[in-house]
């Protein structure tokens, strides 16, 4: 049965750093960013997204089965959808449609674009936590969340994949 214990009882185990001297981070965490630096990681999560969409474009050409292609399908279609989800946020703050330029990725062969696709996604997903704790308005923490969550499912569909190919 769970007992709550007032600060007096806790102390005795604890000391006082638990319960008299509990230090609040300030907010946000990592910033804050100027308003400058916040469309400009929208910006940047713009072309990061259509690179990726490009890139999974091609990797799907060369998917050895069903799996791999329903996989690699769906976080195609995803990144397809955050590149509009990230432009609407983008023309919302800025009044002006996002213009940007797609980078090719290359990539020698199947299983080490498996392994590019499972890094990139595990390096958007660190970069959308820290533009979400760069910041103090819903709007943006909202919309990096809803994504950054689509891309830990995508590094999990490629982490898959890459452990099933030969």
């Amino acid at each position: 049965m769970y007992q709550n214990h007032n600060c007096d009882k806790c102390s005795k185990y604890f000391g006082n750093k638990f319960c008299n001297n509990v230090q609040i981070p300030s907010l946000p965490l990592k910033g804050p960013k100027t308003f400058d630096e916040i469309i400009h990681f929208i910006h940047r999560a713009i072309e990061d997204e259509a690179n990726t969409a490009d890139f999974y474009c091609h990797l799907l050409k060369e998917a050895p089965n069903k799996l791999h292609a329903d996989f690699i399908q769906h976080a195609y279609r995803d990144e397809l959808e955050h590149i509009e989800i990230f432009t609407k946020l983008y023309c919302y703050y800025t009044d002006k449609v996002p213009d940007y330029c797609i980078t090719p990725i290359r990539f020698p062969c199947y299983k080490e674009g498996l392994l590019l696709a499972l890094t990139g996604e595990l390096e958007t997903v660190e970069f959308y936590r820290n533009v979400q704790l760069s910041t103090m308005d819903q709007v943006i923490i909202d919309t990096f969340y809803m994504v950054m969550v689509d891309e830990l499912g995508h590094a999990t569909m490629f982490s898959t994949l890459f452990s099933t190919c030969r």
